[in-house]
């Protein structure tokens, strides 16, 4: 009966190599595997990029409303990226009514409502900001 136990013993070893590769299979297919993490990593780096153009049209506009152009200035160095580095395709600045705007990029990923960007309403590829509220002068004491 030695050839029966080794018999035996072979397809146990060979089933849970199986149940292993499926096991590993089904993580990636679950996770997305290193496709859908270089997709994240890259729309990560848009939604940054989108954020420090928010700051940026923000310290620009000090209050009075859209800036109408979102150059680098003296009072709001840079660096800033306007466009995504991994396509060349420019970042759009869409004016909105009231105080708000969109920023928006070609994200690689439809947008998850609970993988949303804190603090930020993304509306498929744009990203809604408002711009400040105008500073008013403090009143002498």
């Amino acid at each position: 009966m030695p050839g029966e136990r080794s018999r035996i013993q072979g397809m146990s070893a060979l089933g849970i190599a199986a149940l292993a590769a499926l096991t590993v299979i089904g993580g990636l297919w679950l996770a997305g595997g290193p496709m859908r993490g270089r997709m994240e990593r890259h729309d990560g780096i848009r939604m940054d990029d989108l954020r420090r153009l928010a700051d940026h049209v923000s310290c620009l506009s000090d209050g009075s409303g859209m800036p109408g152009d979102i150059a680098e200035t003296a009072g709001c160095p840079g660096p800033i990226r306007r466009a995504d580095p991994f396509t060349g395709q420019p970042y759009r600045v869409e004016p909105l009514e009231g105080r708000k705007y969109r920023l928006c990029a070609n994200f690689e990923l439809p947008h998850e409502p609970d993988a949303s960007w804190p603090g930020q309403d993304r509306d498929g590829d744009c990203v809604v900001f408002d711009l400040p509220l105008p500073v008013t002068a403090a009143a002498p004491g």
